[in-house]
């Protein structure tokens, strides 16, 4: 039954940040094309903003295996 909750945890979890990325991303050519002269900047924060949401999944990462080993 842990596995199960951990695989769940984990799936939703994916779920979640593939979507953020994809927001992110798009927003982030939106503002490009709206601004070209700031893509340096832009990028900047983009990559920023992958890092904090993938930081979100490698915390599921960590829930999901301390569901398995409780």
């Amino acid at each position: 039954m842990n596995a199960i909750g951990a695989g769940i945890s984990i799936a939703l979890a994916a779920l979640g940040v593939s979507f953020s990325l994809a927001i992110v991303y798009f927003k982030t050519l939106d503002s490009i094309t709206r601004q070209p002269d700031l893509l340096g900047s832009f990028r900047v924060l983009m990559f920023i903003g992958f890092a904090f949401i993938e930081a979100i999944a490698l915390y599921a990462l960590v829930v999901s295996f301390s569901i398995i080993n409780s």
